[in-house]
């Protein structure tokens, strides 16, 4: 009986110990990151999960910036468009101009340009499923960058999946 009781005191004990690391991996930036490519990927997302995951790749991107000498201008962008998400403005050119010179910085001043793939669909459909199969590389390949821990790499293509859901493509 005193064995069971020890074995059940130690098992909550180590349970509890966990928590806080479970509920880090939850919230970290590769969480985030993941749950952004889960609604991307929803066959039928709504506008609220995709909001919600614009926001939250955003605030992964603050996340993981290194210690640049840009670092304050692209949170001070940044942080303006995550509020303005978190506010539902999802399309304004005022974003778009923000996160594009938040992309130059992580870029070596390199201008974010809509993927050549894109421009070359011949209908809004296809463009579309170009354009979710584009955004999920982007994640796959963030969440890649800062496993092999370069994270300024991962912030561009943060930054540039946000930007590709964004910015209105013409088909």
């Amino acid at each position: 009986m005193k064995n069971r009781l020890i074995l059940t005191l130690i098992g909550l004990g180590l349970l509890a110990a966990a928590a806080p690391v479970l509920a880090a991996q939850e919230t970290g930036p590769e969480a985030m990151i993941a749950r952004a490519r889960a609604a991307v990927l929803n066959p039928d997302p709504a506008r609220d999960a995709i909001t919600k995951s614009l926001a939250e790749v955003l605030e992964a991107s603050l996340l993981i910036l290194p210690k640049t000498d840009y670092a304050e201008e692209f949170k001070a962008r940044v942080e303006t468009v995550r509020k303005m998400f978190e506010d539902e403005v999802l399309f304004s050119d005022k974003g778009r101009q923000y996160l594009g010179l938040a992309y130059k910085l992580v870029s070596g001043g390199k201008a974010w340009e809509v993927p050549a793939e894109l421009k070359a669909q011949d209908s809004a459909k296809k463009g579309i499923e170009k354009a979710t199969e584009i955004c999920a590389k982007l994640l796959d390949s963030a969440l890649a960058a800062r496993q092999a821990g370069r994270n300024e790499e991962a912030v561009r293509d943060l930054i540039s999946f946000v930007l590709l859901v964004v910015t209105p493509i013409e088909a």
